[in-house]
């Protein structure tokens, strides 16, 4: 019998066999009639549809070969067909499904790995989303078809799989098939373990991929807004790390122009104290009177300081230690600002970078805003103050003075405490042997003043403190209220960030958080993001690094005279002080705040040195910062001289930007991108395979396929009690094979599921053969039942006697 003729029509006479011998390839009876090409043409017009029919097929676009058909009036009726090509074209035609969600997975691997600025904003995001939905749609289908291409190459070689990986292709997408029975079953069934686990492995692996590739592609598809890097470069300042960060100051150090506040310059250790009046004005009006009371109060984050080119943070966090043992006290003040010749090196760099960027090329031009950091080997002040409140009993208390533990220091000081001092809390209190009660009273100022003496505390005591402080109330009684305050300061390592928008002029304000030199120096961009964070606490004498010992006679140039308001800066600012709170708190305040600003003014007066490299403009018709040089990043902008610079302030300015673009900064983007690496290396392993071995197919790839092959195959007596459903494993551990069987009384070849074991010399026998067709329908009586039975020309009685009611028409 000739392929084709298994339908529904009339066979045709002997003298027609050529004519349907063309057709039935392509399936058509309408073409019997027409005039038909030589043998050569209709091969090489067969083998280009077949191409193109297979190529649609990879595609899943399966309905535009039925309508081109349909149009040609030509295949429409269902014809032998090849289970497997053995053809690297075919096979190459058959691998276009991955070509697209491949490409576009490298390709967002690749544009995230190099990283790409698109600038301050983009249109269209939301399309992006949809983008990104149809290529993980691509991936699936890519993925099952990795599945599915596994599975017949097991059922191509003659090999069992088992029942319950027989349509894993189909089930990628569902996460609860990584449990379910088919794949237990598969787990624990009888085929061979190296098998068993290949198979297990590409399912896992393919379900992992299916769950995954969709938001690793919205990840990476969309760009995000970040900061990217724009350029680096060294600065110098005229100044030695010494000068610059002193660990020891005294009074020599300062001009005496310094004493009164009227000829105060920012050189002055006291320059701005008034901005310690706005932080306290600014903490009394945050919140209304009526919820003003007991412990707590509000504060502004920080104030303003001004420097010769430059704007600074100067932090005051009251309320820092809540949690610190009982004897430490519970309000102790920090204070943190930035250098103030630092900050001023920056600014100016940043807007000599703001300048260069206006004659480069460089995409950054566009930006919400620029950031300029500087990360590593810069240090600022930290302070802490802690004041408890006690009292002198006239001029005969010769008892010594006591000041308080520094929060943060060793539980071991806890040890030399011997006095408690009168206040809310327990405050444990260490004797200062130097100094009486008695000769506190004899501080300058007058009594109806708030008055400072400062001390200079001795390291084995007070391990940690820089100096102390008593603080004299006004009074106009014998008996004398203090403040007693142990104040500790010391250089801690910091970045410098400092920000500007290209739609303001200028820089911005100067911004910082602690940095650890011991950890992994980390990308600009990092510390970017932190512009506007500090520090919120630190425990001396573990931080800051370098501690500061601060001489009485310098600490003096803290509290100038006013002579316009005729009074002292101490005076002043504690009567500014907080409402309803213990005056020791705002002590705190106002001393860990004039410290943290003196400290910042030394070595005020150095600059940024060095000749920049400068490109010409012709646009302005003046020469600028080379931009295009800068944003590379390769080398410094600036240059000094060697020999003068040898002992000069080095730090590294790293510059970036605001904005929309391509990159891996961060971990999802990392791990997202390792994901669409793993699918693109699975679709390689099983595209090189193809090509290699030139096998291919497609079929069974769809329910349909696969219940159209069940529905022609004999019964087997292993399904029974199924048709109804599955409830045992057992069921998901038979072995099945798709092995050949022959019509009776006919010479073609049909295909059947066997489920079962299966003699080795059977199955190698009976395998499927590689670019031969098959498709006839079997006729009953052949060869039955699958499992043990098969192959051996006779049905079981069960089979048969199903056959025969069949065909009498009985069951149907």
């Amino acid at each position: 019998m000739e392929k084709g003729k298994f339908d529904d029509k009339p066979h045709f006479e002997e003298a027609e066999i050529a004519s349907i011998q063309w057709t039935s390839s392509w399936g058509s009876t309408r073409s019997v009639d027409k005039p038909l090409p030589s043998a050569p043409s209709a091969t090489r017009v067969q083998s280009c549809f077949a191409y193109v029919r297979a190529t649609l097929r990879s595609l899943g676009l399966n309905v535009i070969v039925y309508v081109l058909q349909h149009f040609l009036g030509v295949g429409l009726d269902e014809i032998p067909k090849k289970a497997f090509h053995r053809d690297r074209v075919m096979a190459l035609v058959r691998s276009l499904v991955h070509v697209l969600p491949f490409t576009v997975a490298m390709g967002e691997v690749i544009i995230n790995w190099r990283g790409y600025y698109i600038g301050a904003n983009i249109d269209g995001l939301s399309y992006l989303q949809f983008v990104a939905k149809l290529h993980e749609m691509a991936m699936q289908s890519s993925l099952a078809v990795i599945v599915f291409g596994y599975v017949r190459h097991v059922l191509f070689n003659g090999d069992a799989l088992p029942i319950g990986a027989l349509l894993s292709g189909l089930q990628l997408t569902q996460v609860s098939y990584l449990w379910s029975m088919e794949l237990w079953g598969v787990a624990s069934s009888k085929i061979p373990l190296r098998r068993r686990l290949a198979l297990i492995t590409v399912i896992v692996i393919a379900v992992l991929l299916a769950s995954t590739v969709g938001p690793s592609s919205a990840i990476l598809l969309i760009p995000n807004l970040s900061y990217w890097s724009a350029g680096s470069t060294h600065i110098w300042l005229n100044i030695t790390a010494v000068d610059l960060w002193p660990s020891r100051l005294d009074g020599s150090m300062l001009p005496s122009h310094c004493s009164l506040a009227p000829n105060v310059s920012n050189t002055c250790p006291a320059s701005e104290w008034h901005s310690i009046s706005d932080f306290l004005s600014l903490a009394n009006g945050i919140l209304p009177p009526s919820f003003l009371g007991g412990l707590f109060t509000a504060s502004p984050y920080f104030v303003q300081l001004t420097g010769q080119g430059s704007l600074r943070q100067l932090i005051i966090q009251h309320h820092i230690y809540d949690n610190q043992l009982e004897g430490y006290d519970q309000w102790a003040v920090l204070a943190t600002t930035q250098h103030g010749a630092v900050a001023d090196a920056l600014s100016a760099t940043s807007s000599l970078w703001a300048l260069g960027l206006q004659g480069s090329k460089s995409p950054f031009f566009d930006q919400r805003e620029s950031v300029q950091s500087i990360i590593a080997d810069n240090y600022q002040p930290y302070t802490l103050a802690s004041c408890g409140p006690d009292l002198i009993e006239g001029e005969m208390d010769d008892r010594p003075v006591a000041f308080p533990i520094p929060p943060g220091s060793s539980p071991e000081m806890l040890s030399k405490a011997n006095i408690t001092l009168d206040t809310m809390l327990p405050m444990f209190a260490i004797d200062y042997p130097g100094l009486s009660r008695s000769e506190i009273l004899s501080t300058a100022g007058s009594k109806s003043d708030y008055r400072i003496r400062w001390v200079e505390l001795p390291e084995d005591l007070f391990n940690g403190s820089s100096i102390g402080a008593v603080i004299l109330q006004p009074t106009a009684n014998e008996t004398q209220g203090i403040f007693l305050c142990n104040i500790a300061a010391g250089w801690g390592s910091s970045s410098m960030n400092m920000s500007s928008s290209p739609a303001a002029s200028g820089t911005g304000l100067a911004s910082s958080s602690i940095y650890d030199p011991t950890s992994t120096l980390p990308h600009a961009k990092d510390y970017s993001r932190r512009i506007a964070e500090s520090v919120l606490t630190f425990d001396f004498p573990l931080f800051p690094q370098r501690k500061i010992d601060i001489t009485a006679d310098w600490a003096e140039y803290l509290n100038p005279r006013i002579p316009s308001l005729n009074t002292t800066v101490i005076n002043a600012l504690m009567r500014t002080n907080l409402k309803d709170q213990i005056d020791s708190t705002s002590a705190n305040m106002i001393l860990a705040g004039l410290l943290a600003n003196g400290l910042s003014r030394t070595g005020f007066t150095s600059q940024l040195q060095g000749e920049i490299r400068t490109a010409f403009n012709p646009e302005i018709n003046a020469s600028i910062p080379d931009g295009n040089y800068w944003l590379s990043g390769n080398k410094d902008v600036f240059t000094v001289d060697p020999v003068a610079s040898k002992d000069w302030v080095q730090l590294r300015v790293d510059s970036s930007v605001e904005g929309y673009g391509f990159g891996l900064d961060g971990i999802a983007p990392k791990l997202t991108a390792a994901v669409l690496l793993l699918y693109c290396a699975l679709v390689m392993v099983h595209v090189v395979y193809t090509l290699t071995s030139g096998v291919s197919s497609t079929s069974w790839d769809s329910i349909t396929e696969m219940m159209a092959l069940a529905v022609n195959s004999n019964p087997t007596k292993h399904l029974r009690n199924t048709c109804a459903g599955v409830a045992q494993m057992a069921i998901f551990q038979l072995p099945v094979r798709i092995l050949t069987n022959k019509d009776m009384g006919e010479d073609d070849d049909h295909l059947e599921l066997v489920v079962g074991g299966v003699e080795e010399l059977v199955s190698r026998r009976c395998r499927i053969q590689e670019n031969r067709e098959y498709g006839t329908m079997p006729r009953f009586g052949g060869r039955g039942g699958g499992g043990d039975d098969y192959g051996s020309g006779l049905s079981d009685g069960t089979d048969l006697s199903c056959r025969q009611r069949r065909s009498n028409g009985i069951g149907k």
